[in-house]
């Protein structure tokens, strides 16, 4: 089989039915080697976005690609593709390249930076494999060791095909199924021993899930294990969504001293936490505020299990959640949760703040018919007070751009469901223009632009600088321009107006929401204050 149509032919069969990237004269081969799948080409309007858009789409579909050109194709992405390995994405970037005689008499050609393995070593830095598929005889087993390693890691993958090896035939490939990790059977006995002492002996035991529990696929089992145990849960930021915030059992999103206040009493009040698929990041942990015995942690991942102080790593996040599902051993609790109602607004009319456009959406998001998509700032932090069953935003790398081109994405994967992306006037200047490409593909996200007149977070932390500020674009006529719908909204009724407008609306609906460049959401006033108060303490004193 040719190197191209077998490459294709396996991401079809892993579910990929769109590749996301802009065509280049090192990478036209691959564009027509795709020509002969059914996978559709999404062109977009510049690299970024078809990394940020790749990364979206693998969050909901288990595989996401872009194709590239060589240089300034690849090179422009990199941004993109380093966020989706700190965030675990499966993201599988397909590079065109010069031809294998040109890198051998190592001929200057354009794109080319400073050797022709350039562009490979900066990609061995962001993904879990890399591969220059330059014999043909190998390019067969490289694509299946690259591919095999990014569904294992949930973890970006490179493949730079040369133009003359996308038609070259590969040797029969001689690949196996690849055979299901097995845990080591003595660790596995002791570690299941020690979880179970620790939850037994508990009083007030908490889950803590994070991101990878949707990465692996383990919604459901967590839902089940929840359950089956009846303890509270409460979620990553990165991890939002990955357990039904509508459910009896959930309490909320975990930041330390900047999340939601009832999250934080539940696990800093807790005696064992059952941290699963979650990392103790600067900002899951609230800007390290969390107050986390280690004692008291039995943390599963991808890589390894550990309890206490205790680590084991040949058994995993997957071993310890199925173990748990069918142990008798580990006793059923009463539930316990402490809930406060939350205060609403009083006014339904009046000017527009974030905290009345989350409840507005709160009442008008209706389970299984949206996917909310959140750039990067206080449009992001703003969801942890969001009730939605599907939520996509970079909670730990946290990469200005990804709205836009994610909401694309999010169609394209799941067609049944209308993307929301909640973005910030700064992070559209830099991909909303995406929009065309939603208009040429037919899609109709609802983009709700947060214009607060710029960078309103960090004036939230330093004050108002010259620095802060970004152009005052016309949003609703640069909507209109490229096909879809637009309106401009300052009042609390006025937004819930056009959410009606937008949900009704047959092309893509941008609301631009007129917010005080000093109105926060409730964690990101919290945020501020913290970064303030560290900021006014001595130089290394404790935080710095």
């Amino acid at each position: 089989m040719r190197v191209g149509d077998y490459l294709f032919h396996r991401l079809k069969a892993l579910g990929v039915r769109h590749a996301f990237g802009i065509p280049g004269d090192f990478a036209l081969p691959l564009y027509q080697a795709l020509e002969r799948s059914p996978i559709q080409p999404v062109v977009v309007t510049h690299e970024p976005a078809a990394g940020f858009a790749a990364d979206a789409y693998a969050r909901l579909k288990g595989l996401g690609v872009t194709l590239v050109t060589f240089g300034a194709g690849a090179l422009n992405m990199v941004n993109a593709i380093a966020q989706a390995y700190a965030e675990r994405s499966p993201v599988l970037v397909v590079s065109g390249a010069p031809e294998i005689h040109n890198r051998r008499m190592d001929v200057l050609v354009h794109h080319k930076v400073r050797t022709f393995e350039s562009q490979l070593t900066v990609y061995r830095e962001i993904t879990c494999a890399a591969a220059a598929l330059n014999d043909p005889r190998m390019a067969l087993e490289e694509i299946d060791r690259v591919v095999d390693a990014m569904l294992r890691w949930k973890r970006p993958g490179y493949l730079e095909i040369p133009r003359d090896v996308v038609f070259a035939r590969g040797a029969r490939s001689h690949r196996a199924a690849t055979a299901p990790r097995q845990p080591d059977p003595a660790a596995l006995r002791e570690v299941m021993a020690e979880v179970v002492t620790r939850l037994n002996r508990s009083r007030r035991p908490v889950i803590y899930a994070g991101v990878e529990i949707e990465r692996f696929g383990l919604i459901e089992k967590l839902v089940a294990l929840a359950e089956k145990l009846n303890l509270p849960v409460v979620t990553s930021m990165d991890g939002k969504t990955v357990f039904p915030e509508t459910h009896r059992n959930f309490v909320g999103i975990y930041m330390g001293k900047v999340g939601s206040p009832e999250a934080r009493e539940v696990v800093e009040g807790s005696d064992c936490v059952l941290m699963l698929g979650a990392f103790l990041t600067d900002v899951s942990t609230g800007l390290f505020t969390a107050n986390v015995d280690r004692a008291s942690l039995i943390s599963a991942s991808s890589e390894e299990v550990s309890v206490s102080h205790h680590e084991y790593p040949d058994v995993t996040l997957v071993d310890l959640v199925d173990f748990l599902l069918t142990s008798r051993a580990v006793k059923r609790r009463t539930l316990a949760i402490r809930r406060r109602t939350p205060s609403r607004s009083k006014e339904r009319s009046g000017g527009l703040t974030t905290r009345a456009m989350v409840e507005e959406l709160n009442t008008f998001l209706t389970p299984g018919r949206f996917t909310v998509v959140a750039d990067v700032g206080d449009c992001m932090y703003a969801c942890v007070d969001l009730r939605t069953d599907t939520f996509l935003g970079p909670g730990y790398y946290n990469s200005m751009g990804f709205g836009v081109p994610a909401a694309i994405a999010a169609e394209l994967a799941w067609p049944k469901r209308r993307a929301i992306a909640l973005v910030g006037d700064g992070g559209f200047q830099m991909t909303g223009m995406e929009l065309g490409t939603a208009k040429k593909h037919g899609l109709r996200p609802i983009v709700i632009l947060f214009n607060n007149g710029g960078f309103a977070t960090l004036q939230a932390i330093a004050g108002q600088k010259p620095y802060f500020g970004v152009a005052p674009w016309d949003y609703v006529r640069i909507a209109e321009s490229l096909g879809g719908r637009g309106v401009r909204v300052h009042t609390r009724a006025g937004f819930r107006t056009a959410l009606k407008d937008a949900l009704s609306s047959r092309e893509f609906f941008l609301v631009e929401a007129m917010l005080s460049p000093t109105d926060l959401s409730p964690t990101w006033t919290r945020i501020a204050d913290e970064v303030r108060s560290r900021l006014q303490r001595p130089a290394g004193g404790r935080g710095e």
